[in-house]
């Protein structure tokens, strides 16, 4: 999907380069002041410049945050002029300050749908995640895979804290490949019955593995959770690569098999290019990737991701492994 959208649930905005230069301005004297975008209290002095943003895009990133807007908001610019160098081989070896400029474009943008918050677990606590293929992770089912689908997922389905919002930000795509997403009205017209199971606790939903990679604390067992609930326009906790169901519950796994064949039948293709943005509600859509051959030349995608809270009191607070979800302040 480029250019203007008209697919229901999916909102796009296009920004000219007179509506994003005065972002830029703010963010580039940012980056001279502080040379990288993980210093603390910089993000904090960020979200109180909202009005360096046009009110076309800050109005429908608030109706996110109410859960009035879209579910999935697209926001296209000019390329940026920052080159970010090449696509790393692994999110560790990013140089610090190479995509400051990115990052708090991203931010500011992210900042108006909720609150940032991240992981202990995930690439070393760092605000700012890497999406980009890692050799010998070719076949995984996390944002380092590369050559088969990325299955359509709820971020962080398994924590009951999980993120309100997912951001993701283009840095590169030579190939156009897409990011998938659908949304909760692929489910309009659900019988009765399985919405009935999928309302009940009958599904053991996995950590991810890179939440245990890193983590000695972590449980790898799964929590049993229902996949819906709320009201007729219900909160998704899907992840089928990581969901299972009791032996012997045909019932709930046919159900949940109805569910996923629904959204796999609405799933859009939306292909960023270099500083478009994606705001995904994480309650509301479901988001995947298309497979790609990598090359491992520097040339290759490369996402940078930000989740978002509503609620940082309840997103810090305990987890089922004991750790934290941290907010930066």
């Amino acid at each position: 999907m480029r250019g203007s959208a008209s697919v229901p649930g999916i909102r796009e905005i296009t920004l000219t380069e007179r509506e994003v230069r005065p972002a830029d301005d703010l963010v580039r004297r940012f980056v001279g002041e502080y040379g990288s975008a993980d210093e603390i209290g910089l993000l904090t002095r960020l979200a109180g410049h909202r009005d360096v943003l046009p009110v076309r895009l800050t109005d429908a990133l608030a109706g996110v945050r109410r859960r009035l807007g879209s579910p999935v908001t697209v926001v296209r610019r000019p390329p940026p002029e920052e080159d970010v160098g090449p696509t790393p081989s692994h999110w560790r070896l990013r140089g610090r300050a190479a995509t400051a400029a990115h990052d708090l474009w991203l931010a500011l943008v992210a900042m108006q749908a909720g609150d940032p918050v991240c992981w202990q677990t995930l690439q070393d606590g760092r605000l700012f995640n890497d999406v980009l293929p890692i050799r010998g992770e070719e076949h995984a089912q996390t944002g380092h895979g590369s050559l088969h689908h990325l299955d359509f997922h709820v971020e962080d389905a398994f924590d009951d804290h999980r993120c309100d919002v997912l951001a993701l930000l283009c840095l590169r795509n030579p190939d156009l490949v897409a990011t998938t997403v659908a949304d909760v009205g692929a489910l309009a017209g659900i019988g009765a019955d399985d919405d009935e199971l999928l309302r009940r606790p009958r599904f053991g939903i996995l950590p991810d593995p890179e939440h245990l990679r890193t983590s000695r604390s972590a449980d790898p067992s799964p929590v049993w959770r229902p996949v819906l609930s709320g009201g007729s326009q219900p909160y998704l906790r899907v992840d089928p690569a990581y969901t299972t169901t009791a032996p012997g519950d045909d019932a709930s796994a046919q159900a949940f098999s109805r569910l996923c064949r629904r959204l796999e039948a609405a799933l859009v293709r939306v292909r960023l290019g270099p500083g478009d943005l994606v705001v995904i509600d994480n309650h509301r859509a479901v988001h995947g990737r298309d497979p790609f051959a990598p090359r491992y030349d520097g040339t290759d995608r490369w996402l940078r991701k930000l989740t978002l809270t509503f609620d940082l009191q309840r997103s810090s607070g305990r987890r089922r492994d004991g750790s934290r979800a941290l907010a930066l302040s």
